[in-house]
């Protein structure tokens, strides 16, 4: 439980907290929405720089890794940049991930292997599960704030789980290994949890069994009971922090406190400075605009419109301000994806480097959204009346023919691509600028100002 060597470590680094953009896209705005607004010593930072030895030359107190594909951030980081963030470990630095980026944290799928757990197999998980999970602190240690409820409510957004690694010769007594803290383990599903589309506390025990049969997927939230939340341990002599659970949630006081708590300790500053800290509100529909952009309001419009038409055939709902709900088999997760980036965007300031970069895209990225719009349109219409007869599930739709419209759209589960690939990654682009120059990097800047 000793984190003395990442105190020493903070001697000879920046008091700065770097996040990683890439592969992250709604994740990384989330984060970086919570740190801006608290006035974190942040910089903003790509895998090419990173592959560069930008951890090297100005190695951070910590570097923050949001949630998305792991396997697409380690492509991102490529060879190079995998072997910088070792690097960056072995000398003493800090690797927070959160969701995404905590698996890409494990040795699975070509991962930076910094900690030995794995990913549960997809046949013992409880496969795509959201919203709330009571959670058990672990008391006393450094990274645990002294005044958390010992049974506090986690956000969790459709994680992994972690499984204990091959057989090893030392173990501790409930089998994971010693070196390494749970400093958050799951108990039961708090009030807004959902399994899939399914909200599961109005679901009778008795009738899982039925809907199991159904979806062809495991229901049963004892499967996540005591199972790890967050971890960290030591990786040579720097150290890891990863969490299923996303505390940067806007509306999850306790989350926000805790995450508020590690970057006190992070960064040096007195822990109880970071008491109270909340994240900042979201509502993306009510999104103030500072750029006023014909191509970006039309952008906008079209993705409106996708949106109000899901809603009007019961495929889509607002779960929270900034984040949609769907039925099962609905990509309503690419719509938030989009529609969050074009809000952030309009949000913000336009400075000379976006405006350049933007002039160069904006038409063809509206072409790709006026595309976007017609094909999912029809595609949603469509899945609506296969569902009617058979379920579709998150990997496609029940029907081959509605299953190539959505491989069109977004390409192939797991991960993501088509239609969608080519304009989130051209908007990601356009984000990045206008949050690079509306964030604070001033390192003598305190996180709980």
């Amino acid at each position: 439980m000793a984190l003395t060597h990442v105190h020493r470590a903070k001697t000879a680094r920046s008091g700065s907290i770097f996040l990683l953009w890439d592969e992250s896209h709604f994740w990384a705005i989330l984060l970086w929405r919570c740190l801006a607004a608290w006035d974190v010593p942040l910089r903003l930072v790509r895998a090419r720089e990173i592959a560069a030895g930008l951890l090297r030359d100005q190695p951070p107190a910590a570097l923050f890794v949001p949630g998305g594909w792991a396997r697409f951030k380690a492509e991102a980081l490529g060879t190079s940049g995998m072997r910088a963030v070792d690097t960056y470990l072995r000398t003493g630095g800090v690797y927070v991930g959160l969701c995404g980026g905590a698996g890409l944290a494990l040795p699975d799928n070509h991962g930076l292997a910094v900690c030995p757990l794995c990913r549960k197999p997809m046949s013992q998980r409880l496969p795509n599960f959201s919203g709330s999970m009571i959670c058990k602190s672990l008391r006393g240690h450094p990274l645990v704030p002294e005044s958390i409820d010992p049974r506090i409510d986690l956000p969790v957004w459709w994680p992994s789980q972690f499984a204990l690694p091959p057989p090893a010769a030392s173990r501790s007594c409930s089998g994971m290994p010693p070196e390494i803290d749970v400093l958050a383990s799951y108990i039961r599903p708090g009030p807004d949890f959902w399994v899939s589309d399914l909200a599961l506390e109005q679901i009778a025990e008795q009738e899982r069994c039925s809907w199991e049969r159904l979806y062809g997927i495991n229901l049963n939230p004892e499967l996540l009971r005591d199972e790890p939340c967050i971890v960290t341990g030591p990786a040579n002599d720097g150290r890891y922090i990863l969490s299923y659970a996303h505390l940067e949630t806007p509306g999850a006081p306790a989350a926000n406190s805790w995450l508020g708590h590690m970057l006190s300790f992070l960064l040096g500053q007195p822990p109880h400075l970071s008491e109270n800290l909340e994240a900042p509100a979201w509502n993306l529909a009510l999104t103030p605009v500072l750029w006023e952009d014909p191509y970006l309001t039309r952008i906008a419009g079209h993705l409106e419109a996708i949106i109000n038409l899901g809603i009007r055939h019961f495929l889509l709902f607002w779960r929270h301000p900034w984040l949609l709900g769907w039925r099962r088999g609905i990509p309503g997760f690419v719509l938030t994806t989009l529609y969050s980036q074009t809000q952030t965007i309009r949000s913000l300031p336009p400075h000379a480097s976006t405006e350049i970069f933007w002039a160069r895209h904006r038409q063809d990225t509206e072409v790709l959204v006026q595309e976007f719009r017609r094909k999912m349109e029809a595609y949603l219409i469509a899945e609506r009346l296969v569902m009617q007869r058979t379920p579709s599930s998150p990997e496609g739709s029940a029907c081959d023919e509605v299953q190539n419209q959505r491989r069109e759209l977004i390409g192939r589960f797991p991960g993501y691509g088509g239609l969608f690939g080519r304009i989130a990654n051209q908007l990601d682009d356009l984000v990045w600028r206008q949050a690079v120059s509306a964030t604070k990097t001033t390192s003598s800047t305190s996180p709980c100002t």
